[in-house]
């Protein structure tokens, strides 16, 4: 074998070692918004570790949408599948539950990722598995609301580098107002987003500004102001990167970067890890 072929088939080797880590096992065409239309569910003699791990159901009534690999991790600790722990857009598990007097009911619970791998989709198979424990699951695993996130554009509610809000923008958050007061949530978060350019200071103050906005004028509009927490995030968190441009076509491709986040649950105890 000559030296280029060495050369490659080390090389081969490393990568596929990386992709244990990374993206190996995916079976499901994930979009964007962290859904399938087809999920797949591994076969269970393909996990490391067959048998299973014990559900703990308080830790799955936490789970909701939006959630980091970390924080998953923190509640039913990593997947049962060599699909990675990064840069993939699936985990798999395979779950087990106590049933007094009959045996352990056995699940594959499977969560997807969006694009910026933040949980999006939980499901079970078989679909009707928690039904199976109830009354057990029934009280511990449907208690938690789920997350509702409604991004604002910044171009479309402010003028480009401003914090004074458009008319468009009030227009927005006016209906954006009532659908939480109907909500009645105990918690807002307001998070501002800046694309990369200018300074890291300008564009920290800018999205604090942007989110301070949004947060008055939803107070004004009957959002409680003791319910809203609000920070700038500048260009930490971006949706999309742009290589180099001509400033005007660079500030068209960042535009989904220039965004405030909005973040409530219903106050009131809605189902959770249904898949329409």
């Amino acid at each position: 074998m000559n030296t280029f072929n060495t050369v490659a088939v080390r090389t081969l080797v490393m990568a596929c070692a990386g992709l244990l880590l990374t993206a190996c096992g995916t079976l499901s065409q994930v979009d964007d918004q962290g859904h399938s239309t087809a999920p797949k569910f591994p076969a269970a003699s393909e996990s490391y570790r067959p048998q299973g791990s014990y559900a703990n159901l308080e830790n799955l009534a936490k789970i909701q949408p939006g959630m980091s690999k970390a924080q998953l991790y923190e509640l039913i600790g990593p997947p049962h599948f060599h699909e990675g722990l990064f840069a993939v857009r699936e985990w798999d598990y395979i779950l087990r539950f106590r049933r007094a007097g009959q045996a352990d009911l056995v699940c594959q619970y499977k969560v997807l990722f969006d694009k910026g791998l933040q949980a999006q989709s939980f499901l079970f198979s078989p679909a009707d598995c928690l039904d199976q424990l109830k009354p057990v699951a029934s009280a511990a695993v449907k208690v938690a609301p789920a997350v509702q996130q409604v991004t604002l554009s910044a171009d479309a509610s402010f003028a480009f580098d401003r914090a004074d809000l458009s008319a468009a923008g009030r227009n927005n958050l006016d209906r954006l107002a009532m659908r939480i007061r109907n909500e009645h949530p105990q918690h807002i978060a307001v998070t501002g987003h800046s694309d990369r350019l200018g300074s890291r200071a300008h564009n920290l103050d800018l999205s604090l500004r942007r989110a301070e906005a949004v947060r008055d004028y939803l107070a004004a509009a009957g959002v409680p102001a003791e319910s809203m927490q609000v920070r700038g995030v500048g260009a930490a968190e971006p949706l999309v990167s742009c290589p180099d441009a001509p400033r005007e076509q660079l500030i068209q491709c960042l535009a989904s970067n220039r965004r405030v986040v909005v973040e409530f649950a219903a106050s009131m105890a809605q189902p959770i890890h249904s898949e329409e």
